[in-house]
């Protein structure tokens, strides 16, 4: 279908632009009435750059967007102003304009006389089943302000946690892209010098030289095949963990890999606990809140095991019964959701998991740089111990040969 850039005008006189596939602008401008907006200008875009359109599919929807846009909506609804002004205002000052139509679009559907959830369905790329389970729960019991600040509150806890791990990997990271760098322009610029230095003299090369220097001679012929080829691996190792047995088998490499698994597995766990113990609380029936919980958990590992465990509920088991058979969940996971079992406060015992949890997260990550700074010192050890052999071994050679 064609795609065409609209200009129109709020209810307030603002500006909103945007772009829309449909089969005409007659059925764009339909689009436009029904959302409460007025055209100004529809026109189809045409062939070559389209930098609208570029600009639309370059923009995304950022977790931190949709975190203001759930806690202004929960502030909003919590203060008594009507829900369709809300949705209104939050659109109006949005600055991301995909989340703009996003919130435009919901706002018409609610106005046609469907629910908010069935609205935010619609959307699965911005929000997940999570996010509109919970959204239905708090519509059915009449405590949507109180839902959807318990999704601020929940996805602001998984972005700090997120931040906190990419924040801990960065040096690291940083560390080991220096080093293939320096390597990169040793074998590129530096050693071919030397290489010819050291063939005027004509004498036996050490081991390391030779190696170092066939390695040069390698990267200057066929540099583009390296880098196409490194290129090439990681495009196929992304597309082979999008396939069922591939992540499968990285999801488990992420639970047991030494350092950075059993980090991972306590993230794994923050998650488990929150999602379950929100959802619990929320009024959501335990089966459909442990389904939810397998999509919204990150791990296909777990995920298989929460559907048998699911099975076993379902069956009239207990769920710290059934969690008991699998390692994979700590042992005070198990013993405070039994606890929360006898006494009926499951989702307070969950809450109190996922705080405990959190800390040991940051124990964790606190931790990890410490576990890895050995690690990268030998690694940078081994590099420099190489290169500087390669380089200077031949030179002592020199030096006695001139003697």
């Amino acid at each position: 279908m064609p795609l065409f850039n609209y200009k129109a005008r709020d209810n307030t006189g603002g500006l909103v632009t945007g772009s829309e596939e449909e089969a005409s602008a007659a059925v764009v401008e339909a689009n436009l009435d029904a959302r409460g907006l007025i055209p100004i200008e529809i026109v189809e875009t045409t062939s070559g750059f389209d930098f609208e359109r570029i600009n639309q599919y370059l923009t995304r929807i950022k977790p931190e967007d949709k975190i203001i846009f759930t806690r202004q909506m929960a502030t909003l609804f919590g203060a008594g102003i009507p829900f369709i002004k809300s949705l209104d205002t939050l659109a109006n000052q949005s600055t991301n304009p995909k989340l703009k139509e996003v919130i435009y679009k919901v706002k018409a559907d609610v106005e046609g006389g469907m629910t908010f959830a069935k609205s935010l369905e619609k959307h699965p790329v911005v929000f997940d089943d999570l996010y509109v389970h919970m959204i239905a729960a708090g519509e059915e019991g009449g405590v949507l302000d109180e839902i959807l600040e318990r999704l601020a509150l929940m996805a602001e806890k998984e972005e700090e946690i997120r931040a906190k791990v990419k924040a801990s990997t960065m040096y690291p990271k940083f560390v080991i892209a220096a080093i293939i760098i320096a390597i990169f322009i040793m074998l590129y610029f530096v050693v071919p010098r030397f290489s010819m230095l050291y063939g005027k003299f004509g004498a036996e090369l050490p081991l390391p030289t030779q190696i170092l220097i066939s390695m040069s001679d390698m990267f200057k012929k066929y540099w583009y095949y390296i880098v196409g080829a490194m290129a090439g691996i990681y495009v196929g190792f992304n597309n082979y963990i999008k396939t069922d047995a591939g992540r499968y088998k990285w999801d488990k490499f992420c639970l047991t890999v030494p350092i950075f698994g059993v980090l991972n597995v306590k993230v794994a766990m923050s998650r488990f606990a929150r999602v379950f113990g929100t959802l619990f609380r929320s009024g959501i029936p335990i089966l459909q809140t442990i389904d939810i919980v397998s999509k919204a958990i990150g791990n296909v590992i777990i995920a298989e095991i929460l559907m048998k465990i699911k099975a076993d509920v379902q069956a009239g088991g207990s769920l710290a019964k059934s969690m008991r058979e699998f390692k994979v969940f700590p042992p005070i996971i198990i013993q405070m959701i039994d606890i929360g079992e006898e006494s009926g406060s499951l989702d307070i015992m969950l809450i109190k998991v996922s705080e405990y949890f959190d800390q040991e997260v940051d124990y964790g990550i606190k931790g990890l740089i410490t576990a890895l700074e050995p690690v990268l010192l030998v690694f940078i050890f081994g590099m420099v111990l190489f290169l500087a052999l390669a380089v200077f071994l031949p030179m002592w050679d020199i030096v006695k040969f001139a003697r």
